[in-house]
Formats: structure tokens, C-alpha cells, sequence
């Protein structure tokens, strides 16, 4: 019985299809988790990473994702930090115009599940047998509301100490030495600052509120700041620390002038650390990844410019080492309106080839401790040393009766700093206004 010309083209469009459907799942990498690469649909994806580094690092993970998942659109969309998640709530609120996928703020991933803001996703967790045990349990743990998880984590970080140890050199100290202790930190800024007569700072050898908080200083003093869960704002150890960030302020001729000094920095390769004008600086881990880039120079006293030699060392600490980490999470806004293929997109993107790729592009901490441990990192001392400060690191509790109540200090801050109350004063109004806020809020 002969074919009519009809069946024999139609046998070899499908025999083509067929083909074509086994090459692409050959040609489609192993993103180290399950997907379903038949689920269909456009995602768009709101994230705030501009930066060179970062925009090209979360464009390479779509790109992976988008070859391991051929039949899901994946639209990148950069929205400024903060910006993107004022526009998800009201597109909520609204039932219309959010995305389908979003960093989220890890830290706030509770109290914005508790206000409907995110899915539930614990059902496609279980569902796909993702194994959790993967990531830093503290990434984890942010991730939940009730005991479901409204995301999945997807970078973290550690704060360490950048050294110019250019500078350190041409005043006399030891390259190879950064300071350990608050008390070494004054030792090594008498040897670097530059004050003119007139009391212009030309260069400060450290300020500790140069991208990091006094919260996180508090935990290198011992503090803690959720004590069965309540927050504690009036501790000798907190006082403690915001009296040593007093003395660096009046150390550079007060709050004013210090003000007018960060005025003259801009964003790298203009910052405060990049342009030689501060010598050491706290930062997130992935502040390497910014230095890699620009490769900046430091200018030195006889008016010749050099490679910056840098490298990183644990924060200098008031009574023992500690650090902070806090980071980010995919998740899928209520109402999305291709939430399957976000799903999709969720699990290739956090998994731990996308965060491998991140990380090496990003010196971004991976949430999953196998990506951290990656060979090809690890072959990086100073990545080495960051894996390594993961250990002393601790990130905050969440407080569901009052999630931001380190407002209550950031508002009296500049107030302390300037000398217009005092710190005991400050402090015992904040403590009374996180525990009036708290008896108000209390279920």
C-alpha cells in the first residue's frame, strides 16, 4: 500500500519535530535542579542590579535559564532599588500590572507574605522535591511565614574590612597586618588620615559609617539585638558602640564636616574606598567584585599614580568577631500572571549553576553552600576568606510585631552624632517606642 504524498510529508514534519525536540533537550545545560522545560508562558522579571557588573551577571543567569527552559520568554526589567517594590505593592493592591517574578528583600519576605504581597509557593517546593538542606539554614528561615516559604533565596553576603594597603605602606604600616581590634583601628588612622589646618579632611584613615551601620559595629561589641524575641535597643554593648562611632565623628571635626567630606565621593570608581580617600572600609563581600572591574589607582604623596593594591581582612571588633548577612530572594507576586513559568524561572535561576555563574561575576555569597564552595571560586584566596566569614556571621530575627524597629534608633541617630541629646536619652526613648509599638501590634 503506497503513501500518498500527503502522509509522507506530514511523517517527515513530525519525524523533523521530533528531532528538533531531542536536540534542544541535548543542547539544554543542567542548571542543577528539576525543571519542566514543556511549561510555556512570558515571564517578566523586575530586579534593581544597574551596575556593570551586576546588570551583565543577572543577564548571563536569564540567559542560562532561557536555553534551559526554550519555551518560557524571559524579559529582564531593571528597577531602581526600592522603586521596584513600591510599584509590585500598589500593582498588587491595584490586581494589575505586576510582574511575574521579583527580587525581594529577604529580611521583609515575612512581613510582606503576612500582607498577601508574594505567593505561597511551599506546594511547588514539595511538589518538585527541591532539597533545602542545600542552603544556608539562615536563608532558608527568611524565606518562610507560617512555616511556608514565599520564595526561594538567592544570594546572600558578608561584611569584611577593604584595605588600601598601598597607603598602608607609603604611612609606614605593615601591608600584611590590618587591624583586628576597634582600639588598633585608631592606630592605624593616626598613621593615615590627612587633616588640613583648617580641619578639611583631605583623608580619613576609617569611619565606620561608611557602608556599614552601627547594628552591624553593635555585633562585633556582643551585642544582641532580639532577646527572646523582643528587640533591645538599650544594652551597655549598643551604647557602647554608638559612643565609639561618637568619637570617630568629633575625631574629623564633627558631624558637619564629615558630611561635607562623603559629599565629594561618588559611586565607583569615585567612592570613598576607589578614590584613595579613605583607607579602610567596610563593605559587602561583593564590593570585590567592583574593584576587579575598575581596577582603580591611588595617588600618593609626591603626586605619582599607582595600581591600588587591596585585600580584605574580618571587621575590627569591640569584644569578639562577628559579621552580618542579609541578601535577597525570587518570588512570584500575588496575581502574577504566569506564575508556572516564573516557578520555572525561580527554581533555574537560585539553582546552583545560576548561582555559581552569579557569583563568580558578583563575589555575591551564593545562598546554597554548594555554589559557595564552588572549585572555581575556591581557587580565590580571598574568596576562600569570605566562605570562611560566613562562620562568625549572623543575620536579624525577624520580629513579626514590629519588623523595622531599628527605625526607632536611625531616627535619633544624627541627633546623637550631633550632640543635640544624649545617648542615654536616645536610647531610652527608642526602647520605649519599639515596646509601645509592640504591646500595640501584639496579636
Amino acid at each position: 500500500m503506497k503513501l500518498s504524498r500527503i502522509m509522507v510529508f506530514l511523517l517527515l514534519a513530525m519525524l523533523l519535530l521530533l528531532l528538533g525536540s531531542l536536540a534542544s533537550a541535548q543542547d539544554a545545560p543542567d542548571m542543577g535542579v528539576p525543571l519542566n522545560a514543556e511549561v510555556t508562558g512570558n515571564v517578566e522579571f523586575w530586579h534593581h542590579w544597574g551596575s556593570p557588573v551586576r546588570r551583565t551577571a543577572i543577564r548571563r543567569v536569564v540567559a542560562m535559564c532561557q536555553q534551559a527552559l526554550p519555551n518560557i520568554t524571559i524579559e529582564e526589567v531593571f528597577k531602581p532599588f526600592g522603586e521596584g517594590w513600591t510599584a509590585n505593592i500598589a500593582a498588587v493592591a491595584a490586581g494589575s500590572g505586576m510582574p511575574d517574578v521579583i527580587v525581594s528583600d529577604r529580611l521583609q519576605l515575612p512581613r510582606d507574605a503576612a500582607d498577601g504581597i508574594y505567593m505561597n509557593v511551599q506546594e511547588w517546593i514539595d511538589r518538585d522535591g527541591l532539597d533545602t538542606s542545600d542552603y544556608y539554614p539562615f536563608t532558608w528561615e527568611q524565606t518562610l511565614y507560617e512555616g511556608n516559604s514565599y520564595g526561594l533565596p538567592h544570594e546572600t553576603d558578608v561584611r569584611v574590612l577593604f584595605y588600601n594597603r598601598t597607603l598602608f605602606q607609603e604611612a609606614g604600616l605593615d601591608p600584611n597586618t590590618p587591624p583586628t581590634t576597634w582600639e588598633e583601628l585608631v592606630t592605624y588612622a593616626d598613621a593615615l588620615d590627612i587633616i588640613a589646618e583648617d580641619g578639611t579632611i583631605e583623608r580619613m584613615g576609617f569611619f565606620p559609617l561608611i557602608n556599614v551601620g552601627p547594628d552591624v559595629w553593635a555585633l562585633t561589641n556582643g551585642h544582641e539585638f532580639v532577646v527572646d524575641g523582643q528587640p533591645v535597643l538599650n544594652s551597655a554593648e549598643f551604647s557602647d558602640t554608638v559612643a565609639w562611632i561618637q568619637y570617630w565623628v568629633e575625631r574629623y571635626g564633627g558631624w558637619d564636616n564629615i558630611q561635607a567630606f562623603r559629599a565629594t565621593f561618588g559611586a565607583p570608581p569615585n567612592d570613598a574606598f576607589m578614590s584613595g580617600r579613605v583607607a579602610m572600609v567596610g563593605d559587602v563581600a561583593g564590593y570585590l567584585s567592583q574593584l576587579n572591574f575598575y581596577r582603580p589607582r591611588t595617588t600618593l604623596a609626591d603626586g605619582s599614580s599607582v595600581n591600588t593594591d587591596f585585600a580584605i581582612a574580618a571587621l575590627p571588633y569591640g569584644s569578639e568577631p562577628a559579621s552580618w548577612s542579609g541578601g535577597f530572594s525570587f518570588s512570584i507576586p500575588s496575581g502574577a500572571e504566569n506564575a508556572e513559568a516564573g516557578w520555572e524561572f525561580i527554581k533555574c535561576a537560585t539553582g546552583p549553576v545560576a548561582q555559581e555563574s552569579w557569583a563568580r561575576d558578583t563575589y555575591a555569597v551564593p545562598s546554597r553552600i554548594s555554589a559557595a564552595n564552588d572549585p572555581v571560586l575556591m581557587a580565590d584566596a580571598n574568596w576562600q576568606f569570605i566562605v570562611q566569614s560566613m562562620d562568625i556571621s549572623t543575620s536579624s530575627a525577624f520580629v513579626p510585631a514590629y519588623p523595622n524597629y531599628m527605625e526607632q534608633f536611625n531616627q535619633r541617630a544624627e541627633q546623637i552624632y550631633r550632640g543635640e541629646v544624649t545617648l542615654e536619652q536616645a536610647l531610652t526613648d527608642a526602647q520605649a517606642a519599639v515596646d509601645e509599638a509592640i504591646a500595640n501590634n501584639a496579636p
